[in-house]
């Protein structure tokens, strides 16, 4: 399969790096310090597992988007604020199918929008990573990628999707509603993306707060509310137990929440600082618009009070105002 990764960073190049390994053919369009670097010495991946990728007949990597000509499968991994910059640079491709990998559930109307509903698959994944320097790319959390048609059908593309994932050693599942995977992730990287660029905390402090733990459930039952509204049923998936969140008594609620920071301690998971967290110590700007800003849209359109997700929606556009 031929596989286009557009805004190839540390997310993107681990799964490029990974579907390469796997045989698949990966054209990564990255920045032009990222790109002379695979090209010299390869695509080094580590945290999870480590190994390197040479470029060559799996491995492609380039800045000028204007010269991939072709895909089977275009994979967006591009934060969400640069999601119409980076849409315009591909807008001469027409991939028989597009995915985007981003938070959120604003990039499917993206892509319908760019490439039209029939290309559009909808994806969520838990898979972290972080890009260490040109050429480097770490996996920080190794964890599961959803796949779906909008309409949930299993195709014949949606299995070759799915196959390619697993031949290169990616977790990976076609859940019964890929809106409904979509939605829950975005109940869970709302309040942990929030509280983490807030707080300026580690995400197992963050969870191990007893107040931000409190105010966890509470954007995680605002976003579900919101969801709810909009016809999406929430689940419980490998990573995000939305569903339970959003249904157990508060106070068990929070305290799973502070249980799943112990874990993370326990686990040795003491640096997991969550990107929208990356972003403000950076100086940049943040998915905030995409995640809160997204959500407490469509609860306005839907008369729904959203009052602790627009506090820090309006918080972190406040630190934003000042980059």
């Amino acid at each position: 399969m031929n596989i286009v990764i557009l805004g190839a960073g540390g997310l993107g190049s681990v799964y490029g790096g990974y579907l390469a390994r796997g045989g698949q053919e990966v054209t990564l369009i990255a920045r032009p310090a990222h790109v002379e670097a695979i090209r010299r010495g390869g695509l080094h991946i580590s945290g999870y597992e480590e190994f390197t990728v040479p470029a060559g007949p799996y491995l492609q990597a380039t800045a000028e988007a204007a010269t991939v000509r072709q895909a089977d499968l275009l994979l967006v991994t591009v934060k969400t604020k640069d999601m119409e910059a980076a849409l315009a640079d591909v807008a001469h491709l027409r991939p028989a199918m597009v995915a985007s990998l981003q938070n959120g559930v604003l990039k499917d109307e993206q892509l319908i929008e760019a490439f039209g509903a029939q290309a559009v698959l909808g994806a969520a994944c838990i898979l972290g990573a972080t890009l260490l320097g040109p050429g480097h790319a770490a996996c920080t959390i190794f964890g599961m990628t959803w796949f779906g048609e909008l309409d949930d059908r299993r195709t014949e593309r949606l299995e070759r999707v799915v196959a390619a994932f697993r031949a290169a050693g990616l977790k990976v599942e076609v859940p019964d509603s890929i809106r409904s995977a979509e939605w829950s992730k975005l109940c869970q990287i709302l309040p942990a993306a929030t509280l983490s660029a807030l707080s300026r905390l580690e995400y197992h402090k963050v969870c191990q707060s007893p107040d931000l733990a409190y105010l966890f459930v509470k954007l995680t039952r605002e976003c579900a509310t919101v969801a709810a509204a909009s016809g999406v049923p929430l689940g419980d998936y490998e990573g995000f137990n939305v569903r339970t969140l959003a249904e157990a008594p508060f106070e068990e609620a929070v305290a799973m929440i502070q249980e799943r920071g112990r874990r993370l301690e326990a686990r040795g998971m003491t640096e997991v600082r969550i990107s929208m967290l990356q972003d403000v110590l950076a100086g940049r700007r943040t998915e905030i618009e995409a995640i809160a800003g997204d959500v407490v849209r469509r609860a306005q359109r839907l008369s729904i009070a959203v009052p602790a997700t627009e506090f820090a929606y309006r918080a972190i556009r406040g630190i934003e105002s000042w980059l």
